[in-house]
């Protein structure tokens, strides 16, 4: 009678026709008797794999996806229900939430994938028993905390953070942003000003000429530049390494000024610090203490005397935060202009500058061949503070975020340029700019969940060929501004990804479209993918904000991006 009974509760699990009390006697069931606990899990790989067939939406590559997540699944029970669950969320997304409505108690979903949806959030009530009942002989007691099998812990060689930069020069500045974290290393720039914040809680600002080498959270060598650091109490023992001495901070704001010839100032604004000989390892006879409204100078041969103190000298926090302030307006002044140029380039076949207009915020202005308007619906995206205070972005989070447009034409070469906000790679494939379907000729712009940069080309035979970089987004990269522009150029049979007005990737063809690109209906942000009624799309949306989109019906050289880059570089 049990086993009749277990197949007729499996029987409803497996058709979405099983009512709560059934799962929970079906639950009941399993975890008394590790056979049926067996038959259930062979059951539900195998209905799973048979749903394969039946999804007219996947790909062969989808399958496959599916196929090596069910190895690893069927590898480790305690984790089965939870990747079977990710999986087929990731294939239909929140189809599963209408799919699994309940009507008098009873778990009721469509056919095909979103059924199998259904039954894998129904089976996740058996969780518990599966962690239980697991029979690998690798899964034994372990002391040590439980992490997810295949995935590694993220780690951070970084020890400050950059957060403030203005009027930098020198040949290694190029590449410095504010909100890049910084590993040890030297830092050396011919003029302007940049602030740090260590991970031990000092803030730095340094003034150059400088040449400055981090060396861990809670300690630098300055050998030239000028710098004023605030230590607040959970950084005290924050210590600067000069030519002739080692200050060590006891909580306090100090001023250091270190020559190119090996001289150096200390000023104590507030608080007290301590000098030590250089190299003496702290030696306690050597040590000298300054307090608040000290200062000294010590020659390069080692001679201190004192001297007044000049707070104006260094800079403060605030004072950079205003020389900010007023840098950011005029590089928003400068790239307006460029913006306004712009709509004259007859080569242009759709310029979004993401400027929001208040009186039709749920329209995305832009700007066609010879000044022609386009009209872009936004869907569910909000508007937010783009790359500089002043200018505006949208803001992509949620499945249904998108902006809708049209970009009629067919055209031998395209250039595509955007400044986004990667705030974190949430989908195997997250949108940039994606034709409606995927048919030969439509390119799609997207980026992988592994970071790479992607132009998807479907070629003549009907496969597809991917020009990717390498990761462009890791960890530490997400939250910053970021220029990306890939020119896929028929003259020269290649394409060229770059990466903040640098080429990263020059890829020949691999083969050339079989006819003219074509863009049409297209979704910003997500894709569009038609399907027959009432059958969920698949979920692409980016996670991020996008601060500008240009797309040009040619293809643009190395100097042209790179100019692009410079004058829209916040």
């Amino acid at each position: 009678m049990s086993q009749k009974r277990f197949e007729e509760l499996l029987s409803r699990l497996l058709d979405d026709d099983i009512a709560e009390e059934q799962l929970d006697e079906l639950t009941r069931m399993v975890a008394n008797d590790p056979k049926m606990l067996t038959l259930l899990r062979q059951h539900l790989l195998m209905s799973d794999r048979l749903s394969q067939y039946e999804d007219e939406l996947r790909s062969d590559n989808r399958f496959m996806d599916a196929v090596h997540a069910r190895i690893r699944a069927a590898e480790d029970s305690s984790e089965f229900v939870a990747r079977v669950v990710a999986s087929a969320q990731e294939e239909a997304s929140e189809k599963s939430k209408l799919a699994a409505s309940r009507s008098e108690k009873v778990w009721q979903s469509s056919r095909g994938m979103a059924g199998w949806i259904t039954a894998a959030i129904a089976i996740f009530a058996l969780m518990g028993v599966l962690n239980q009942h697991s029979t690998q002989p690798w899964k034994s007691a372990s002391n040590g905390p439980a992490t997810d099998r295949g995935q590694e812990e993220a780690s951070d060689r970084g020890v400050a953070v950059l957060t403030r930069v203005s009027g930098l020069l020198g040949e290694q500045t190029s590449d410095w942003r504010a909100g890049e974290t910084v590993p040890p290393g030297t830092l050396k720039w011919d003029a302007g000003l940049l602030q740090l914040e260590f991970y031990g809680g000092a803030t730095v600002v340094a003034e150059g000429p400088a040449e400055i080498e981090i060396v861990d959270e809670s300690r630098v060598v300055c050998r030239s530049g000028r710098l004023r650091a605030y230590v607040p109490e959970p950084a005290r023992g924050f210590a600067v390494i000069a030519p002739k001495f080692e200050l060590v901070d006891l909580g306090t704001e100090f001023g250091l000024d270190v020559t190119s010839g090996g001289a150096a100032e200390v000023h104590v604004f507030t608080g007290k610090v301590e000098l030590y000989d250089a190299e003496s390892n702290r030696d306690v006879t050597t040590r000298r203490e300054l307090n608040a409204g000290d200062a000294l100078t010590v020659d390069h041969d080692g001679t201190a005397k004192q001297i007044e103190v000049r707070e104006s000298d260094f800079v403060t926090p605030n004072r950079l935060s205003e020389m900010t302030d007023g840098r950011q307006k005029k590089q928003l002044r400068d790239w307006r202009a460029f913006r306004d140029s712009l709509q004259d380039d007859l080569r242009l076949i759709a310029y979004f500058p993401f400027d929001r207009n208040d009186l039709e915020d749920r329209i995305l202005t832009g700007y066609g061949a010879d000044g022609v308007l386009i009209e872009g619906a936004i869907v569910g995206c909000e508007w937010t503070e783009g790359r500089w205070p002043g200018k505006t972005s949208l803001q992509f989070k949620r499945p249904g975020d998108r902006v809708r447009i049209t970009i009629p034409g067919e055209f031998e070469s395209l250039t595509y340029s955007i400044w986004l906000r990667v705030d974190g790679l949430d989908r195997k494939y997250n949108s940039l700019l994606l034709t409606d379907g995927f048919d030969k000729n439509n390119p799609h712009w997207q980026i992988r969940q592994n970071g790479s940069l992607v132009l998807g080309i479907l070629r003549s035979r009907g496969d597809l060929h991917s020009y990717q970089t390498d990761s462009i987004f890791n960890l530490f990269r997400l939250g910053q501004w970021v220029h990306l522009a890939t020119v896929y150029d028929t003259d020269q049979a290649c394409v060229t990804h770059y990466v903040n007005g640098e080429p990263t990737v020059r890829e020949p063809f691999q083969e050339p479209a079989s006819g003219l690109l074509k863009i049409g209906n297209a979704t910003i942000g997500n894709w569009s993918d038609p399907t027959p009624r009432h059958q969920a799309s698949r979920v692409r949306n980016l996670n991020g904000c996008m601060d500008e989109l240009i797309v040009f019906g040619q293809a643009l050289g190395d100097s042209e991006v790179r100019r692009i880059y410079e004058v829209g570089r916040p």
